[in-house]
């Protein structure tokens, strides 16, 4: 989701040439409003994709200053006190908000200027203790049992193996163990292979869902993820880094501009990658199919 600034002239008409301008462009704006400042007309419009909007408007001559990230957060709207308590929140952090408006869907728009500060209290947080409700809660419930008893159970390191299987109602087993340096069998999945398999899925899932919205025709998608762990000296370990590196092959004449910038847009809208707290980084290939001959 991007903010746009847009410049608007002060007279009947201006917002109707700028609404017609979208429209003929196909793009909807997603919320923001429009006032007067000092003689002259200043708007903050939401787009899912600021890049064609932009294109659109700055080619009717309208004046696009900025193209910003925003800050997506839900409130609960029947208890008071909600967006003192955000606000707060961002001030301690020393955030500065610069915009705040609502969506069409209720969802507070905020524009600050430390984006990732930002997103810390707003998003990484979770809603609940910005003293917000989520719009929806999900349950997954899995089953783990370990397989690995040679005998003896763990009576020593070295006796027993580390196999064990994971399942899900109505889902075929997988079968796990520990990463070999682990004394793992590496004919199976570890649980650091399913954390960055997890990551990927995640974000290849949200890319394809916004390309299909967008109008980009994606016709293959391939990820090559990298995860790195540092283990500690006292046998701790913990994930530094994720680089998930898809590349994409979208159809020819497609906008490839859009399909390498809507991944920014994934990557905010993956749960799992809101959800660690260490960098996912993504960098993309974007490549045409190459058209039939003749």
């Amino acid at each position: 989701m991007k903010d746009l600034s847009i410049a608007l002239n002060h007279r009947p008409g201006a917002l109707a040439d700028m609404g017609d301008v979208l429209g003929r462009a196909g793009i909807s704006i997603e919320g923001g409003g429009a006032w007067v400042v000092n003689g002259q007309g200043a708007a903050h419009f939401l787009f899912n994709d600021g890049a064609p909007a932009r294109s659109a408007l700055e080619a009717a001559g309208i004046q696009v200053l900025d193209e910003r990230e925003v800050l997506v957060q839900r409130l609960d709207q029947a208890k008071p006190g909600q967006l003192g308590k955000l606000t707060r929140r961002m001030a301690q952090a020393g955030v500065n908000i610069e915009v705040l408006y609502s969506d069409h869907s209720n969802q507070l728009i905020l524009v600050v200027d430390d984006i990732a500060k930002g997103r810390e209290v707003s998003g990484g947080v979770g809603a609940r203790a910005n003293g917000g409700i989520p719009m929806k809660q999900h349950n997954y419930e899995l089953q783990v049992e370990w397989t690995g008893n040679t005998g003896e159970g763990t009576k020593t390191y070295r006796g027993y193996r580390r196999d064990h299987t994971i399942t899900a109602e109505g889902k075929p087993p997988i079968l796990a163990s520990s990463d070999p340096s682990f004394r793992g069998d590496p004919s199976r999945y570890n649980p650091e292979d399913l954390l960055v398999a997890s990551l990927s899925a995640c974000h290849m899932l949200s890319y394809l869902h916004l390309c299909a919205v967008n109008h980009v025709t994606v016709l293959d998608y391939r990820d090559v993820a990298l995860g790195l762990m540092d283990e500690n000296s006292d046998g701790s370990a913990q994930f530094t880094r994720v680089t998930l590196r898809p590349t994409v092959k979208i159809a020819p004449g497609d906008d490839r501009v859009k399909a390498h910038a809507l991944h920014d847009q994934a990557h905010h809208l993956c749960f799992i990658a809101r959800s660690v707290n260490f960098p996912v980084d993504v960098t993309p290939t974007i490549a045409e199919e190459t058209a039939s001959p003749a």
